[in-house]
């Protein structure tokens, strides 16, 4: 699967494509993904391109996706950026139920902590697993949904499915990072 047939997925399921910029790691040499940006009415999401060729110990290639609400993409862009920084310079194995936790919020003046790699909470199931046209899995999409401190303790001592119920219960709106701990 080449970059220009992932974004033609994502803008399937996420909208259609804004804009785009190459990672760089910190000494400013280009990491070899990009950060592009789809937007709906509802919900703008920051998507890596690039990243299933670096991600060497994934059992699938894949791509990061984080989807917040309007107005909010640049943090958005930055847990994403964080993240790919995070797996490719680390060189680490990224499945769903994987996630990070720090004591800091991650977006000033909110209560977020942490990412938790999930299937895409709000897109169609399809977004997550792309086939190729025999049918083959060639792509996973892990979106990085935002977490606040309290979710992350409870993530502990429950499984992700268990904090999914608690959220739908709550009525909790993962899109928003500004949104209070429905733990």
């Amino acid at each position: 699967m080449d970059d220009r047939e992932v974004i033609e997925h994502a803008e399937r399921h996420l909208g259609p494509f804004l804009r785009t910029h190459p990672l760089e790691n910190d000494s400013g040499r280009d990491l070899g993904l990009g950060v592009f940006f789809f937007a709906s009415p509802s919900m703008v999401s920051v998507v890596t391109v690039g990243l299933r060729s670096r991600m060497l110990q994934s059992p699938l290639p894949l791509e990061l996706a984080c989807s917040v609400r309007p107005g909010q993409e640049e943090h958005a862009e930055r847990l994403v950026e964080r993240f790919a920084r995070l797996s490719v310079l680390g060189d680490v194995e990224l499945e769903y139920d994987d996630g990070l936790i720090v004591e800091e919020p991650l977006v000033p003046d909110t209560e977020i902590r942490g990412l938790l790699a999930a299937p895409h909470p709000y897109a169609d199931e399809m977004f997550n697993l792309v086939r190729d046209a025999d049918g083959t899995l060639s792509l996973q999409f892990v979106t990085l949904v935002p977490i606040t401190g309290p979710e992350g303790a409870y993530l502990r001592d429950h499984e992700t499915g268990e904090l999914f119920e608690l959220w739908e219960s709550a009525g909790t709106d993962l899109l928003d990072l500004r949104r209070p701990s429905a733990a």
